[in-house]
């Protein structure tokens, strides 16, 4: 496993210098910024795995400085010399994965930031499995309704539609929905020219892709 990053941001020297040595020691790769505006810039150019940030700093404090980070999929935890409710509150609202209070002990605070790093990987890991499966179905949809305009264009049955497409893109090393693409880009256009006739296809197609994706013959009830 890769060791992680710590982007560290605090507007006092002290603290910069004395916990991030302690996370140097601890085995992490830490990254030190003496303000927000700094932070952004590290951030932007190489990313952390994970931001430490000062709640109160002058000029960006630390929720503003969470919120511009957090813009480029940094997950964040704040570090403040305060307890209070209102503080806890606003790290929370600005979805925070930890709070760490000052004055820092190294070791009573690996166990919050490795649990952070945990957790930001899982939210990692769910967003890029609901990109995956959000193409996965935008494919579904553009193949079956391809499928559906050869089926009625000529006369087949469902496989052989799909078995024509396939083979289409195994011949011009394509990909399957680049060559459904190509079918309703195609039929878009015959449809753009206004003939009845080719509306009434275009409808049928259509009926049949529903026919496909629901399993209910056409006029039958879901």
């Amino acid at each position: 496993m890769k060791t992680a990053t710590l982007l560290l941001v605090d507007d006092d020297e002290v603290v910069l210098a004395t916990f991030g040595r302690g996370l140097r020691d601890a085995g992490f790769t830490v990254q030190l910024a003496g303000s927000g505006a700094e932070a952004l810039t590290t951030a932007r150019t190489t990313p952390p795995d994970l931001a430490i940030l000062d709640l109160r700093m002058p000029g960006l404090s630390g929720i503003e400085t969470a919120a511009l980070i957090r813009e480029v999929g940094i997950p964040v935890i704040f570090l403040s010399a305060y307890d209070d409710q209102e503080s806890v509150a606003e790290a929370v609202r600005q979805g925070a994965l930890g709070y760490l209070i000052k004055p820092i002990d190294v070791t009573r605070a690996l166990p919050t930031i490795r649990t952070a790093l945990e957790r930001a990987r899982d939210i990692q890991d769910l967003s890029e499995q609901k990109d995956r499966l959000t193409q996965a179905v935008g494919t579904g949809r553009v193949v079956n309704v391809a499928i559906g305009i050869l089926m009625e264009r000529h006369r087949i049955d469902h496989q052989e539609a799909f078995a024509a497409i396939r083979e289409r893109s195994r011949r011009e090393r394509r990909k399957v929905r680049e060559v459904a693409s190509e079918i309703l880009d195609a039929w878009s256009l015959i449809n753009g020219l206004g003939s009845r006739e080719m509306c009434g296809n275009l409808n049928a197609a259509s009926a049949t892709t529903a026919t496909l994706l629901t399993g209910n013959k056409p006029g039958t009830p879901s």
